[in-house]
């Protein structure tokens, strides 16, 4: 009797287990269906997409904001299937513009449009600029949502731009022309020997007011740490006024940040940067140093830079711990891969690999999973030996040098970055996966 009893009882625990599998599944399914349907990934994995454009957005009334587009031709597709005969790409951008509200994105849709673009192979050039106009207002913030599609490919990208128009003094109130182009400036780092000039969406300004700030900015903090990274104090190196001109060129000629303004008394401004010949590629021993950081303690790293011969100490660094020449090759060519790549994607009023996400980039890789909420990142790696991923919270922090300062929301228990670091020093490219 006790033996029957004891067998219902397990047929019984089987059928529950069964059915709390069941029910738990169909729980969790669509969520990690809708996790997988707002991946964003590929936004930091230029390899994952065709397109890879380029945004610049300029204020240009109270009303009504430009929105830049740059494209490389050689990424799309051109055929002759067309009543002409001649080679042509068509291209597609779709924008959605809403509003942040208390750093969240309002469900309404503020502004959108589609529009089509045919390119004739014999007229464009290296690279096609377009534009098209946003209903914005000042007083306000927005998330650009930017579609753009290779409609011969049929294949696309999505990107996300920040807007800022809480006042006349932010960055997209002035607009960057490279003199050798005449286009507007997709980026704000310039090298030494590059001319551009300034242009303001107002009238009025007598003067422009630079400040210079050398290139010291602190380094971020590991996440072994609850302490936040630390902040600059931003006390300028210099201050210098010019006349107001639409039409001086302007160059960079010492590397740091260079912010304008026309209004010193007011916050905000345009930051400018000059961050050395090679930037954002690693091509110099000096590049090579910096990023060690993240795999040394302060006495090694000391050591390192303080070094007669640098370059004989950063090869030495890596020989040791690839243990041999073609281990140590590929742990370089992986680590300074990914710091060009934090520089492309996370610059912020220092390079990008001096960021916080910058940093998690270089040792971690880029996440399996990225999901952007308002101002917040949010980054997944996938765990193979547990179940619970390894998830890092970045968010948005209001900035007049920059749009793109993210912090490291510092809330977690178990970061492995100690594991990481010993794994990079013991020969081998770190990956969550297989931990």
């Amino acid at each position: 009797m006790n033996l029957k009893l004891e067998f219902v009882r397990r047929i019984v625990k089987i059928i529950f287990i069964v059915l709390l599998t069941f029910f738990y599944g169909c729980a969790t399914q669509p969520q990690q269906k809708e996790t997988q349907r707002n991946n964003l990934a590929f936004l930091y994995n230029p390899s994952s997409t065709p397109l890879h454009p380029e945004f610049n957005v300029y204020h240009e009334t109270s009303t009504r904001s430009r929105l830049y587009i740059k494209l490389f031709p050689v990424e799309l597709i051109f055929n002759q299937t067309n009543p002409d005969g001649t080679y042509q790409g068509k291209l597609r951008i779709n924008y959605e513009l809403r509003e942040l509200i208390d750093g969240k994105e309002s469900e309404l849709v503020s502004d959108s449009t589609t529009a089509d673009f045919t390119l004739r192979m014999e007229e464009v050039k290296n690279i096609f600029v377009a534009n098209l106009p946003l209903r914005t207002r000042e007083g306000s913030k927005y998330t650009l949502k930017v579609n753009t599609t290779d409609l011969l490919r049929r294949k696309g990208t999505t990107n996300f731009v920040h807007i800022d128009r809480t006042t006349v003094n932010t960055a997209q109130n002035y607009q960057v022309i490279t003199a050798s182009t005449g286009y507007p400036s997709f980026d704000r780092v310039f090298h030494p020997s590059e001319v551009f000039y300034v242009k303001y969406n107002r009238r009025g300004p007598d003067s422009v007011y630079v400040k210079y700030y050398e290139n010291d900015f602190p380094m971020p903090r590991p996440p072994i740490t609850n302490l936040s990274s630390p902040r600059p104090d931003f006390i300028p190196d210099s201050i210098f006024a010019y006349p107001y001109s639409d039409t001086i060129n302007y160059m960079l000629r010492r590397e740091g940040m260079f912010h304008l303004q026309v209004d010193p008394k007011q916050a905000g401004g345009l930051s400018l940067f000059n961050f050395g010949e090679n930037y954002p590629r690693v091509a110099s021993t000096k590049d090579m140093v910096g990023p060690l950081v993240y795999l040394t303690n302060s006495q090694e790293f000391n050591e390192l830079v303080n070094q007669t011969n640098l370059k004989l100490a950063v090869d030495n660094f890596w020989l040791q711990a690839g243990g041999n020449s073609q281990t140590a090759r590929e742990l370089i060519r992986v680590y300074y891969n990914r710091v060009f790549f934090a520089n492309y994607f996370f610059t912020s009023y220092k390079e990008g690999w001096k960021t916080d996400r910058g940093m998690m980039f270089i040792v971690y890789g880029p996440p399996n999973i990225l999901t952007k909420k308002g101002n917040t990142e949010i980054w997944v790696y996938y765990r193979k030996k547990s179940r619970e991923p390894l998830q890092f919270t970045f968010s948005r922090h209001d900035n007049p040098y920059t749009e793109n300062d993210f912090h490291l929301e510092r809330n977690f228990v178990n970061s492995l970055w100690s594991q990481a670091v010993t794994e990079w020093r013991s020969g081998k490219i770190f990956s969550t996966e297989s931990n």
